[in-house]
């Protein structure tokens, strides 16, 4: 079995596998509390990181040391990611960026667009060539919700779970419809600029959000939740021997 576990700013999400493409199982963590994490009662043959978080991956990497007896392999340090970059120097770019890039592309054999709702949106864009092509980041929805209460002296901080109406007469409902109807148009505002060279490209959700704000998108074609995942594994199949 492989192990799987993608860090972020929030949560880690970690996932095991075997021959099949879907996972065996999912357990997810908020960051300050993933020594909670539940290893594995099989030992697996590694456990391929992708981080956008330091301090988190210091931590997991102590965890591992003392639940697992196998390799950390972290995406780009000991495990090259098996895409190419459009972008030169392609150091500064997102783990779950470019583990994101990876699944897509062998998801769809021809690229697309990855759409990632979590604490930030982030997409990314991958030519039918296999070529990251670069992409866009955003605010996401809580991060978003935070802003407009913090940033002002009477918004109230609104859970924008349920679909509001366009228009709406109470502060609370028109916050929410604008988190909701607002960021759905955005992502798909930018779908359109960013595959404009490739106007039939499939776009994939995936993310904590994805749920709550596909709905509110016209542009994303298909929901994925572990692409991130996905994508650490097939760096892990890809890598040179």
């Amino acid at each position: 079995m492989l192990l799987v576990a993608s860090i972020g700013n929030t949560n880690v999400r970690l996932g095991g596998f075997e021959a099949g493409d879907a996972p065996l199982f999912i357990r997810c963590a908020p960051v300050a509390s993933l020594e909670a994490l539940e290893a594995p009662a099989d030992p697996p043959e590694a456990l391929v990181v992708g981080s956008v978080n330091p301090q988190a991956t210091a931590r997991m990497r102590a965890w591992a040391a003392r639940r697992l007896p196998c390799p950390v392999l972290e995406l780009r340090a000991e495990l090259p990611a098996p895409i190419r970059f459009a972008c030169g120097d392609a150091s500064r770019i997102g783990a779950d960026r470019v583990a994101n890039a990876i699944a897509l592309h062998a998801r769809t054999g021809r690229g697309g667009v990855a759409v990632d709702f979590g604490t930030a949106i982030s997409l990314v864009v991958v030519s039918p060539d296999g070529v990251f092509r670069g992409g866009a980041i955003a605010p996401g929805l809580a991060m978003a919700a935070r802003a407009l209460h913090a940033d002002t002296a009477l918004l109230p901080l609104v859970d924008a779970a349920a679909t509001p109406p366009a228009l709406s007469c109470h502060t609370e409902t028109a916050i929410a419809a604008g988190l909701l109807w607002g960021l759905g148009g955005l992502v798909d505002r930018l779908i359109e600029r960013l595959s404009e060279p490739w106007p039939d490209a499939p776009a994939l959700a995936t993310g904590g959000d994805a749920a709550t704000l596909v709905p509110h998108c016209r542009r994303v074609s298909t929901m994925a939740p572990h692409l991130t995942l996905e994508g650490l594994r097939q760096a892990y199949l890809l890598r040179p021997l």
